[in-house]
């Protein structure tokens, strides 16, 4: 399936910001409470061995279930900065990461952020928990829509909006399960992938992509990007 650029709810400047609050904090507990990050760990584990220093930047698009996913699974010690996508730069020497996030840009930001990354010499790492399976697409219109519902009163932090939009007015159930589904059509599958960083004319730089196994009888979608020579950052 050819990823598109389509509408989302969520991301429209009229939704209101504390149900994108609620439906964003949902997505990043529930995501922590079944440990579906974990996936993630082999290929960030691969990029940083491949990166001189081992710090993790990470691109913060502020759109739930990203790098807090993945901080209790890192091991303890490890170094995470944390850029907004607005103020993005490539002074921060290490393996920058987008985690869940890579599908919200078109394919001119796109290209943009990862020629940019490859061409200062640091690591990638382009990380997404969903894919374009059907499978996926029942999950996101059955049993999410149903782990809103079922999770409301548990999600920390308390809210009581998130009760007020899931049970009084459900709102939350609906548009996580609407905004859920259309993200799929905005994946980046792995020949989506290996299209934008074809274009992308930075030597001795080692490109890697595909979907892998989530251990739940579903995939994962990657990229990974670090430059042939292991010595070429610098500290």
């Amino acid at each position: 399936m050819k990823r598109k650029q389509i509408f989302q709810f969520s991301n429209q400047k009229w939704y209101p910001s504390f149900l994108k609050r609620d439906m964003y904090e949902f997505m990043s507990w529930f995501v922590v409470k079944v440990n579906a990050a974990k996936p993630f760990l082999p290929f960030l584990e691969e990029v940083i061995g491949h990166t001189q220093t081992k710090a993790i930047i990470n691109i913060d698009s502020k759109i739930g279930a990203g790098i807090e996913t993945v901080l209790p699974l890192l091991p303890e010690g490890a170094k995470v900065i944390n850029i907004e996508l607005e103020k993005f730069s490539t002074h921060n020497r290490g393996t920058y990461t987008f985690i869940n996030s890579f599908h919200q840009m078109d394919e001119t930001k796109a290209k943009y952020y990862l020629n940019q990354i490859a061409d200062s010499g640091n690591s990638i790492a382009v990380l997404e928990g969903n894919n374009d399976s059907l499978w996926q697409v029942v999950g996101m219109t059955i049993f999410v829509p149903l782990s809103v519902i079922l999770s409301a009163p548990f999600v920390q932090p308390f809210r009581i909006t998130r009760l007020i939009f899931t049970y009084l007015i459900p709102i939350l159930p609906l548009i996580t399960m609407l905004d859920g589904f259309l993200a799929l059509f905005k994946l980046y599958n792995p020949n989506d992938l290996n299209e934008l960083i074809s274009t992308i004319p930075v030597k001795n730089y080692v490109w890697k992509s595909g979907k892998a196994d989530n251990g739940r009888g579903g995939k994962i979608i990657f990229l990974m990007g670090y430059p042939e020579i292991k010595n070429s950052l610098q500290n």
